[in-house]
């Protein structure tokens, strides 16, 4: 999908905070600090540096000298001024400037970075490619070309039509007529039966849509009850509740009805419950001394502008298995 920088700093951390559980971030990620971080883009920058991945650097850096070489300028680079992005990473400060996400997706080999306007991103960019048909192993059950699944069909092996089925020779074998009929009449005949087949299998797909048209419409009247079809909801202590969007609520934010955030969308009540399980599936927000837990990612459902971050290792460590919760409950 398209997307902002918001979505596309979002999927960045969503594969930064999956190595760190598979293990397989670059050393300085591992153990966040300035110094450890500013030694891993050294170490980077041995490697193949393409030009988008200069222009990172550059940027990061603010040194548009073209005549250095990408570990010259890191080398040359304020340690201090990676500590933003260490910050960050620890969920020490709830945003950070787009430089350092840039930074971060280059150390990771975040695919199709940098981020561009309108351009689209995958969810998952670092699982394996599903298997093409080429990648098929020759004989696996149901997946090979003369598999079970895809039989080979000789000629001799395909009925010849009604005549072939009936035993009854037909005109290429030297019989034209068969009591009273000749060949010609029994192919008139074939073709209106096929019309009238094909006018029959319309009718009955037609009478199906007409039907699911009409039990899907029925099902939405009888279950999914009138508060769906007020076209708004808004947000009531943990989650949202549908309503008319003419209707008002006093100090309260009404906002266009998203059935998915209506149905999965939660404020977790009880964080104690959350364990390292919850990474990838469980987002966070931190005001002041106060943080919250929510089942799903996006804006904050009360703080306008305010996106929710992917629950971390270290957020964890701090304020959940430590005790060191202050919840707004």
């Amino acid at each position: 999908m398209a997307t902002f920088f918001i979505d596309y700093e979002q999927l960045v951390l969503k594969a930064y905070e999956r190595m760190r559980v598979d293990n397989t971030l670059p050393h300085g990620l591992k153990y966040l600090a300035p110094a450890k971080l500013k030694k891993a883009c050294v170490m980077r920058c041995k490697k193949e540096v393409n030009k988008r991945d200069e222009k990172i650097i550059r940027e990061f850096c603010g040194d548009p000298d073209e005549s250095k070489n990408c570990q010259a300028i890191i080398q040359r680079y304020d340690t201090d001024k990676f500590r933003p992005l260490v910050n960050y990473l620890k969920g020490e400060t709830e945003s950070t400037d787009p430089k350092n996400i840039e930074l971060l997706a280059w150390l990771i080999d975040f695919p199709g970075r940098p981020w561009e306007r309108g351009k689209s991103y995958p969810d998952s960019p670092n699982v394996d490619p599903p298997l093409s048909d080429s990648d098929q192993v020759a004989g696996e059950a149901g997946t090979g070309v003369n598999s079970p699944a895809n039989p080979v069909t000789n000629e001799s092996d395909t009925p010849t039509g009604i005549m072939g089925f009936s035993g009854i020779p037909t005109e290429s074998q030297g019989l034209t007529k068969k009591d009273g009929r000749d060949a010609k009449t029994e192919e008139t005949d074939n073709q209106i039966k096929k019309g009238r087949s094909t006018k029959r299998l319309a009718a009955t797909v037609a009478l199906s849509l007409v039907l699911a048209t009409g039990g899907a419409w029925l099902w939405k009247d009888k279950f999914a009850g009138p508060d769906y079809r007020g076209g708004c909801m808004y947000w009531s202590e943990d989650h949202y509740k549908p309503i008319a969007c003419d209707q008002k609520i006093p100090n309260v934010m009404i906002i266009a009805l998203d059935t998915v955030k209506l149905k999965n969308f939660r404020k977790i009540t009880r964080p104690d419950t959350i364990t390292y399980l919850a990474i990838g599936k469980v987002w966070y927000s931190k005001n002041a001394n106060k943080i919250e837990f929510y089942t799903s990612g996006g804006e904050h459902p009360v703080i306008y502008g305010r996106r929710l971050k992917p629950i971390t290792q270290y957020i964890i460590n701090t304020y959940i298995l430590s005790g060191m919760i202050t919840n707004s409950n």
